[in-house]
């Protein structure tokens, strides 16, 4: 399973992701393997990609064979791919209902604008079981996998006029608190943020651990609150 969350912030879009998949019946007995990448570049957006996660690997192969990973605003990068990812299940699955195909569920996140008009940023949810029709998100964070959490604490926490850093530092909170909750979702967590200006950048290793660390120290003094009544 997974946890991939979109969030709008006052400079950028942030995309973060665990990278835990499961292997075998959720019901019964699974393995685990943490080394997913779940987070990827195309045209100056960004991509989550949830579900099966080889035919997701299969997808992004295609369309970048088809040339979108070149540089292209969020409105055309969600018509290619909203229209080669059916094209492509049609072809592999044929007369199979698309509830019955194998699930693939894309978050995109990128912006809308031109020279003349203040850029607008734009998330959405494509699924496969919905033949991959883009479904456009609001103002709130956009999630797919295992959100019930994160939506609880995004509702808590979560404003539309957070400024980009502290969209991370929240990101990287919904994710770790549904890890620690919910062995679905786990691993190491990704980010990236995408900007209007310089479309897709992914966060390296010591930059999400700073914010980690910056989090885990925010919950023992949260801890230390409700036991003492102080945070020092």
């Amino acid at each position: 399973m997974t946890l991939i969350v979109a969030m709008k912030a006052d400079s950028a879009i942030i995309l973060a992701a665990d990278s835990r998949g499961m292997i075998g019946n959720l019901n019964d007995l699974t393995a685990i393997n943490d080394n997913q990448i779940k987070l990827h570049s195309l045209g100056n957006c960004g991509l989550g990609i949830a579900g099966a996660s080889e035919l997701g690997s299969s997808l992004l192969d295609e369309y970048r064979k088809k040339g979108y990973h070149q540089p292209a605003p969020v409105d055309k990068v969600m018509n290619n791919i909203s229209h080669e990812s059916l094209d492509c299940y049609n072809k592999w699955f044929g007369a199979i209902s698309p509830e019955k195909r194998p699930g693939v569920f894309i978050t995109l996140a990128g912006y809308r604008g031109n020279m003349s008009a203040k850029p607008e940023p734009m998330v959405y949810l494509l699924s496969s079981a919905q033949n991959f029709a883009p479904m456009l998100m609001g103002r709130y964070p956009a999630m797919s996998g295992v959100p019930q959490y994160a939506v609880y604490l995004s509702h808590r926490y979560y404003d539309p006029s957070i400024s980009t850093e502290r969209a991370k530092a929240l990101a990287e909170y919904l994710i770790s608190e549904t890890a620690s909750q919910d062995p679905k979702v786990g691993g190491s967590i990704r980010m990236a943020e995408i900007t209007a200006q310089n479309g897709y950048r992914e966060l390296n290793e010591e930059e999400i651990g700073t914010i980690s660390a910056d989090n885990t120290a925010l919950n023992q003094r949260l801890r230390q609150f409700f036991l003492s009544g102080s945070t020092k």
